[in-house]
């Protein structure tokens, strides 16, 4: 019976522990950027960094109201010895000499459980040939 008990109670520590471990988990943060790295005529790189690894995904569009294409890139991101996490995401194929509005968008960070969306940013492609 002892046996029985100390296993129960061994149980219900480590189930209390978990739960507050995820209910006290910081929300995931954008330490740095976004930044628009390079553009060329038809493509754009940006950048920015998360105290979290998680997705990096580039929403964005020619109407700051309506990001309805998507650039993205596997799941991670690079540790830096800071220990923040960087993100790159090359946005292709779009129009010469074109405004162009994005957010960035680091989901399911790890240990956190929570996702962050920067505000809205712009760019301009360059002129073209």
């Amino acid at each position: 019976m002892k046996k029985l008990t100390l296993a129960g109670a061994i149980a219900m520590i480590l189930f209390t522990a978990a739960a507050w471990a995820q209910n006290n988990a910081q929300a995931e943060r954008i330490t740095d950027g976004p930044a628009v790295k390079q553009t060329t005529d038809t493509s754009a790189e940006i950048a920015w960094s998360t105290d979290a690894p998680g997705s990096s995904v580039v929403r964005y569009g020619t109407n700051p109201n309506q990001l309805s294409q998507t650039a993205e890139k596997p799941w991670g991101g690079k540790q830096e010895r800071n220990g923040d996490y960087n993100h790159t995401v090359w946005v292709q194929n779009l129009t010469p000499n074109t405004t162009y509005y994005f957010v960035v968008a680091t989901g399911q960070g790890q240990g956190t459980g929570s996702a962050v969306q920067s505000q809205v940013q712009q760019f301009q492609t360059g002129a073209g040939r």
